[in-house]
């Protein structure tokens, strides 16, 4: 500190003048350029970026109401792989369909055929059977039957796992 208090000492008056504007003039250059600028450059991004944010927040938000929707349903009831064809022939009965074949494949898949069955019925049954027992149809294989509106149909289904 002293070094640098001699040095000024010995300064002329109009040396100290031109070292102060020197002086004053790299401080505001590091304010500007420390300070200023990325504040400047930063806010001028994130006004640009603002209507996207703003999508993906109200995104966020229809999925947010969506995930409450979902934990509003009824809880899915699992079944094991031996309940799995019962539970299944059950509710086919109560739709007032047959399936042809019900055949266990790996992991709980089951495979169902079913022969000239109305597709309205039928598609109305396969939602239900999504909604309240977890199915999850894997592979579907519709083809036109003989009657109007009828259909032979292929189907693999997983079932929820416990």
């Amino acid at each position: 500190m002293e070094a640098l208090l001699r040095f000024w000492s010995e300064r002329a008056p109009r040396e100290r003048a031109i070292l102060l504007a020197g002086g004053a003039v790299v401080l505001i250059a590091l304010i500007y350029l420390l300070l200023i600028d990325p504040a400047r450059t930063g806010i001028a991004r994130l006004e640009r970026g603002l209507p996207a944010a703003r999508a993906q927040a109200a995104q966020l938000q229809g999925l947010l109401v969506e995930a409450n929707a979902l934990k509003a349903r009824p809880q899915v009831a699992k079944v094991t792989a031996t309940e799995a064809r019962a539970v299944l022939e059950k509710s086919l009965v109560a739709a007032g369909l047959k399936a042809t074949r019900i055949q266990p494949l790996s992991d709980s898949d089951l495979q169902l055929s079913f022969g000239n069955v109305p597709y309205a019925g039928w598609s109305t049954w396969l939602a239900d059977a999504e909604r309240t027992l977890g199915a999850r149809a894997i592979s579907v294989n519709a083809t036109r039957a003989t009657a109007a509106g009828n259909a032979d149909i292929e189907l693999v289904l997983r079932l929820a796992r416990r």
